[in-house]
């Protein structure tokens, strides 16, 4: 049998190679590594030397982005919603990956692959700069049928994690509620998730003005 060729140290495009971990169930040797972007992985040895694996994932979603980019755009504002909802997507080292690519959230190919595509669509159905891209359908993905540009505001209310509150057969935002009380709306999620308070207390409670703290 020949011997274990020591890869300890060595690098391999988006990997660096920390330490031997062991052995897969065919008896082939892996690798503790790190990616460039600091996520360690157990790898096969083998896909390391003949470059199937690369990086951790990051590479791929990398070089997507790359391959498409378009001169003289990257910086604007347009550009850079386009890039960030591909890495969400894309990318398991995201912060929101969770809340997107996890859940099998995906950019349509056409804008994936094109952002001449997306600006397109964008620019025809009402992009301004002070809207940001909202889907419909959060069950659903990027992609023209479900998209389109709302204010901050009403993304808010669009949120997976938007809290509702039903009052004298109303459903509404919390947001919404806090509004047309004319309560801030700290205070109001304070009564309702930190002290406990009853949606009727939380909203029918005037808010003392010489302590404005006080929920």
């Amino acid at each position: 049998m020949p011997k274990a060729i020591n890869m300890k140290g060595k690098y391999f495009n988006y990997w660096k190679v920390i330490e031997r971990a062991g052995k897969t169930k065919y008896g082939e040797i892996t690798w503790l590594c790190e990616c460039v972007c600091g996520k360690r992985k157990v790898v096969n040895g083998a896909t390391l030397r003949n470059g199937t694996s690369k990086s951790c994932g990051c590479m791929r979603t990398e070089l997507l982005i790359e391959r498409v980019r378009t001169h003289g755009k990257r910086k604007t504002r347009l550009y850079r919603i386009w890039a960030r909802m591909i890495q969400r997507t894309t990318n398991k080292n995201q912060k929101d990956y969770d809340y997107y690519g996890e859940r099998g959230i995906a950019v349509c190919k056409e804008w994936r692959e094109s952002f001449d595509a997306f600006e397109k669509w964008a620019k025809e159905n009402g992009y301004a700069e002070n809207l940001t891209i909202d889907r419909k359908d959060n069950d659903k993905g990027y992609e023209p049928c479900n998209c389109h540009w709302v204010t901050m505001k009403e993304q808010n209310r669009n949120t997976r994690r938007t809290h509702y509150l039903t009052y004298n057969g109303q459903t509404k935002p919390l947001t919404d509620w806090a509004d047309e009380r004319q309560i801030p709306r700290a205070t109001l999620d304070a009564r309702i998730n930190k002290l406990g308070w009853s949606v009727e207390k939380a909203l029918t409670t005037e808010v003392k003005k010489q302590n404005k703290k006080q929920p």
